[in-house]
């Protein structure tokens, strides 16, 4: 490290409530980074659990680590905007309270940011799912992706992309959350056109983030080198939508209640909230393309197009029978303001789902990701698994056919040379 270079500086907010497990483990990973100008901002959203305890334990011993316990309740858009908001200039990425961070990782973004001069950066992350109880078998997941080294995305391609499927969480959406890291230049862009000047202006603080800093630049930097790891827990907000027992409802009630105010877009019929992807992702295209002067491009796309890949999206859903319910009357709405309902009707009787109801399989192998599970490796949580992704990583990209002939060559000379040898006779002594 220099010290003549005048590095920027690069903030992780992590906003959170009741996560004091698993939190730990993700404070743990951000301790391991040693680029000099970091800082680490906690914002607990009324916990009832231990972790504003466990952030103090960690602060007394990393003075990186900014802590902001909240004794009224925010909800999570507003306990994301909260932490936003306590950032200095330089770049910002967020993580959720199960997250992770790869070691070496701010380094790896300050590197491909200054190479390629771009103001934002995303990647493809991997993934560790905790076990569901403990002593219990986790899941870690590293995306099979050759190392095709950093490229520059078209942001309008991507926009155009997303209003074609409807599907924000792909590898390229350079959302901050977990997979991306952002300048504030651009944050406070966004922040500059909006009404109240705030950031998130959508119910979700994950994908608008990312459709909307997309608008703001012509390209951004995308690679598939694993800088964070996305946790999955029982307590994951993205499963209680999924789930009927009572205490999940009552969390996603929670969440819709929170955001009872901030409607989707008009032209989705001021709807509450959707948990559908393809209705958030029309919401954030909708939403980013009225901020007054925001630059970003996208052809228009029509409604019958977003009933009909909804439709198609609900084919290999994992929500529940009981739940989706809200979800087809929200559509319904939409349908109806567009005069489509003709073709919703005709598409909810049509729709067969797929729904897998077996159990996960867990041990290793492979599909489109590499798969094992961890507890046997002594993998344990996010901060065990933080140290093995980048090898996994760099293994699969090492293996190829001649990598495996060049293993099968080495084998047998190992074994030829074993058979190779002559007899002596020891030596002779007085």
């Amino acid at each position: 490290m220099s010290k003549d270079v005048d590095y920027p500086f690069f903030s992780v907010i992590i906003p959170q409530k009741d996560r004091a497990e698993y939190l730990i483990h993700t404070l743990k990973t951000c301790m391991l980074q040693d680029y000099p100008n970091f800082e680490i901002i906690v914002s607990d959203d009324c916990s009832t659990d231990d972790s504003v305890s466990v952030v103090k334990e960690l602060m007394a011993k990393d003075s990186r680590i900014k802590l902001f316990a909240h004794t009224h309740h925010l909800g999570m858009r507003d306990n994301f905007e909260f932490a936003l908001n306590q950032v200095r200039s330089g770049y910002v990425m967020a993580l959720g309270g199960d997250d992770g961070l790869v070691p070496g990782c701010i380094w790896r973004m300050y590197e491909i940011l200054k190479s390629t001069k771009t103001e934002l950066l995303t990647w493809t992350p991997a993934t560790f799912g905790y076990a569901e109880y403990e002593g219990g078998e986790n899941l870690m997941y590293v995306k099979r992706c050759r190392n095709r080294g950093v490229k520059l995305c078209s942001s309008e391609a991507f926009l155009n992309k997303l209003a074609t499927t409807f599907l924000y969480q792909i590898d390229e959406c350079p959302m901050f959350y977990m997979k991306g890291v952002a300048s504030t230049t651009l944050i406070d862009r966004v922040k500059s056109r909006t009404k109240d000047h705030s950031f998130y202006y959508c119910p979700t603080p994950d994908g608008f983030s990312g459709v909307v800093l997309a608008g703001e630049v012509e390209n951004y930097a995308f690679t598939y080198e694993p800088l964070s790891i996305g946790g999955t827990t029982s307590k994951s907000q993205g499963k209680n939508y999924h789930r009927t027992d009572k205490k999940s409802r009552e969390e996603a009630e929670q969440f819709f209640n929170d955001n009872i105010r901030r409607t989707m877009h008009a032209e989705l019929a001021s709807q509450p909230y959707s948990p559908l992807v393809t209705l958030m992702t029309a919401d954030y295209l909708l939403t980013a393309r009225d901020l007054p002067g925001w630059p970003g491009k996208f052809e228009p796309f029509t409604f019958e197009s977003l009933i009909r890949q909804t439709f198609k999206f609900l084919e290999k859903s994992a929500f529940e029978n009981e739940v989706l319910i809200r979800e087809l009357n929200i559509l319904k709405a939409i349908a109806e303001q567009h005069d489509c309902l003709d073709l919703f009707y005709k598409l909810l009787k049509s729709t067969k789902r797929k729904v897998v109801r077996e159990k996960n399989v867990y041990g290793f192998l492979l599909t489109h990701s590499i798969r094992f599970e961890g507890s046997v490796l002594g993998i344990n949580n996010i901060y065990d698994a933080s140290f093995v992704i980048r090898f996994i990583y760099d293994v699969y990209n090492q293996v190829s056919f001649k990598s495996f002939l060049l293993f099968c060559k080495n084998m047998y000379r190992v074994l030829a040379r074993t058979r190779k040898y002559k007899v002596e006779s020891l030596p002779e002594i007085d």
